[in-house]
């Protein structure tokens, strides 16, 4: 029995070899397999991005060729906006009526009497201002002159009267009144 028992021995610990081998590799195929599920979203992700990219660049070349054709555009009316302003004349040449020239010299001759008529105006004004001034200054001096003679005439006429021995009033009058009031 002890041989059955060194032989079960063995195969059981061969068997619980077999199992932890066993074990072992289904735990590998799981790891393998939720490893495998990562790898397979990774491999999604990584399409979903490239296809993105390869969108995105898309994108951009037709941003591009909308560019480029705007450029073009914008090339293409400047040019034709360039030719429109040379077309567009500078000069313009106008022939008036000979009615409207007539007018026109009316204008020009009668603003020329205007311009003599202003000048004179002014040199009228000035000469008024300068006989106003002129006037105040002889009436000053004028005036000055008469108050003057009349002193002198008052003085004359009170020279002649004292000469006399008189006064403006009789002295014995003065004297008498004089008298009166003390």
């Amino acid at each position: 029995m002890e041989n059955n028992n060194q032989i079960e021995e063995p195969k059981s610990d061969g068997f619980e070899l077999l199992e932890n081998v066993i074990r072992s590799n289904e735990d590998n195929i799981k790891s393998n397999n939720s490893r495998i599920e990562i790898y397979s979203k990774l491999a999604f992700a990584l399409e979903d991005h490239l296809n993105i990219m390869g969108q995105t660049q898309l994108d951009f070349e037709a941003v591009g060729e909308t560019y480029q054709d705007a450029m073009k555009f914008h090339e293409l009316e400047s040019v034709k906006r360039t030719e429109f302003l040379k077309n567009i004349p500078t000069k313009i040449e106008a022939v008036l009526a000979p009615e409207t020239v007539g007018h026109f010299e009316k204008i020009d001759s009668k603003i020329k009497e205007m311009k003599f008529l202003t000048w004179s105006g002014f040199g009228t004004m000035i000469l008024g201002i300068l006989l106003f001034v002129i006037s105040i200054n002889f009436a000053t001096n004028w005036y000055k002159e008469s108050i003057r003679s009349k002193s002198e005439l008052r003085e004359n006429i009170l020279n002649e009267i004292a000469g006399e021995g008189k006064k403006i009033y009789d002295e014995n009058e003065v004297k008498a009144l004089s008298e009166n009031t003390k």
